[in-house]
């Protein structure tokens, strides 16, 4: 269970679990109960959409239907970590058994040293030769294990560069499930993640959190004009003005076509304001060329809205406060960011 849910939350959302299970006639297994308080805590958009789609098409969950949900939504989740997990873990096995092979290897090296050192002081005395020979296939002997020990130092290197190398694929693999294509920022899953994240810091700490939700003014004229390579360009052009203003602690994502999001923890309201006007008089100020032809595109605006969470509020009614602000500097004359308590804050062209 995620440490995050434990304290008096996490009580809460397993009693909650617990009494939506009796509801709907759940068994009480540790895998109902994963999707269950899941649900109750709403740490997974895509599983919790699919329990209230459930719900409304029929309120019965047979066995066949939690366990494909636990599947669906938990399997491939802890598998990644048990790998990166292990792998790691491995590593430093590994690292730890290849140290010791070395002192041994010394250890051996300095043995085998010593017993040359007492052939040759045989060989200059009277001794008996059958002690010569047992010396003498000692030396051989060390100097066999050596070699041996050094072939099996040399394949856990490149073992452990293997496992190593796992981990990082697997990492990279993980990193762009959570990356859009198109722009390289975070697409709506990181989004959905950051946010959850965010909010539930900002309830437990009492600290600020705004939400910026953007929208390219008059993107389906661009596209119809120019075609659709062009509106990638835009696209691509946009996202780069939210990244390069948008502190490192702020998630910058697109959230949908050409709307994007900013989720920004630790924000205050007249803080994210000065931020999102940044970004949008950035915007507006750049002149853009069609990258084919070098066709001046004209001037390229964006419209946007900020909601700044109130404490106990749903992520649902924080996105839709922002929503509900972007909307408003859309229907109002674009170009212009609207927030809460200033609601008709215009950009330096809106009319």
């Amino acid at each position: 269970m995620n440490g995050r849910l434990l304290g008096k939350d996490g009580k809460e959302f397993a009693q909650k679990a617990l009494d939506l299970m009796e509801q709907f006639d759940v068994p009480p297994t540790p895998e109902n109960y994963a999707v269950w308080v899941s649900f109750a805590s709403d740490t997974n958009p895509e599983l919790c959409e699919s329990v209230r789609s459930h719900i409304q098409s029929t309120s019965t969950f047979t066995p066949e239907v939690s366990s494909d949900l636990f599947d669906q939504y938990f399997q491939w989740h802890a598998i990644q970590n048990a790998i990166l997990e292990s792998g790691g873990i491995m590593s430093e096995e590994l690292g730890n058994v290849r140290e010791t092979l070395r002192a041994a290897e010394a250890d051996t090296l300095a043995y085998g040293e010593t017993l040359a050192g007492a052939t040759s002081q045989l060989d200059g005395a009277a001794t008996d030769p059958g002690i010569k020979k047992l010396v003498e296939s000692l030396v051989s002997a060390t100097a066999k294990m050596q070699r041996r020990s050094h072939d099996l130092e040399s394949k856990l290197q490149a073992t452990s560069k293997e496992v190593t190398k796992l981990r990082d694929n697997l990492e990279r693999v993980r990193e762009e499930a959570m990356t859009d294509a198109l722009t390289g920022i975070a697409n709506r899953k990181r989004f959905d993640e950051s946010l959850r994240k965010a909010r539930r810091e900002a309830d437990t700490q009492g600290t600020p959190l705004s939400l910026v939700l953007c929208d390219i003014d008059f993107f389906k004229r661009f596209n119809d004009t120019w075609g659709h390579q062009t509106g990638d360009q835009i696209i691509r052009f946009v996202a780069g003005c939210l990244t390069r203003h948008a502190p490192e602690s702020h998630v910058v994502a697109r959230y949908g076509g050409e709307e994007f999001g900013i989720v920004m923890p630790g924000a205050t309201p007249q803080e994210a304001y000065a931020i999102a006007e940044k970004i949008r008089s950035t915007v507006e100020s750049k002149k853009l060329l069609r990258k084919s032809t070098n066709e001046d595109l004209g001037n390229i605006t964006i419209s946007m809205g900020i909601a700044s969470f109130e404490a106990g509020e749903s992520i649902e009614t924080l996105i839709e406060r922002a929503d509900t602000h972007l909307y408003r500097s859309k229907t109002e004359g674009r170009n212009r960011t609207t927030t809460d308590g200033a609601e008709n804050q215009l950009g330096r062209s809106a009319a």
